[in-house]
């Protein structure tokens, strides 16, 4: 089978995903909120991407994981013109809930990258903690359970879940990936875990600077 393409942005119910998230009924969790900076390169082989189109993929993934709904993925992309790209890459910012005490409510600076010019630091200065609550989240990346999550997503899919998902307070994480190179693979994507998600009212709020 052929490579496949994506093109362009998503709809807008890719920023709010729901098949793939249910409540674990633990209840409210004090934390606090945590600023990431990240840059991910993505290289496809199965499926090829526009700049519009990885924003959006990643938009999805970063809000289905439990970020806050303020992130920003920036993507570039080495087709021109704006269809697919063979390389691409995505400057991600983005707030996670991390319990008060644990390696993610201070995460290690990011990597440096060379963004095309001087390899520069995309971590910036820590912030102090801000508090925050959410709960327990239960979350399927699943391509057959999520409709913004299809079979060709399988290898961005799975270098978010190794590059990016230790940003976010998880447990019970289970992963298995089949992609096979230029074919779209049902049950390729297997990912689930439970993730410290945002209260539904904290989800689209920016929390007060601290003080």
């Amino acid at each position: 089978m052929g490579k496949w393409t994506l093109l362009g942005a998503t709809a807008l119910a890719a920023l709010a995903p729901l098949a793939a998230v249910g409540a674990s009924g633990d209840g409210e969790v004090a934390a606090v909120w945590t600023r990431h900076e990240r840059y991910l390169s993505y290289m496809g082989v199965t499926s090829y991407y526009s700049c519009s189109g990885l924003e959006s993929k990643l938009k999805t993934l970063l809000l289905l994981a439990g970020a806050r709904a303020d992130l920003q993925v920036r993507a570039s992309c080495s087709e021109a013109r704006g269809g697919p790209s063979r390389i691409s890459g995505a400057r991600l910012t983005y707030y996670t809930l991390a319990l008060p005490g644990s390696p993610q409510e201070s995460p290690p600076a990011a990597p440096l990258k060379n963004l095309g010019h001087a390899a520069k630091a995309l971590e910036a200065a820590p912030e102090p903690p801000v508090p925050g609550a959410g709960a327990w989240k239960k979350v399927d990346l699943g391509a057959n359970r999520m409709r913004d999550v299809e079979p060709g997503d399988c290898e961005l899919v799975e270098q978010f879940d190794r590059e990016l998902l230790a940003d976010f307070t998880i447990r019970n994480h289970s992963s298995h990936f089949t992609c096979v190179p230029h074919q779209q693979t049902q049950n390729g994507i297997q990912s689930t875990f439970e993730v410290l998600a945002p209260l539904p009212k904290a989800a689209a709020t920016t929390p007060p600077a601290h003080q």
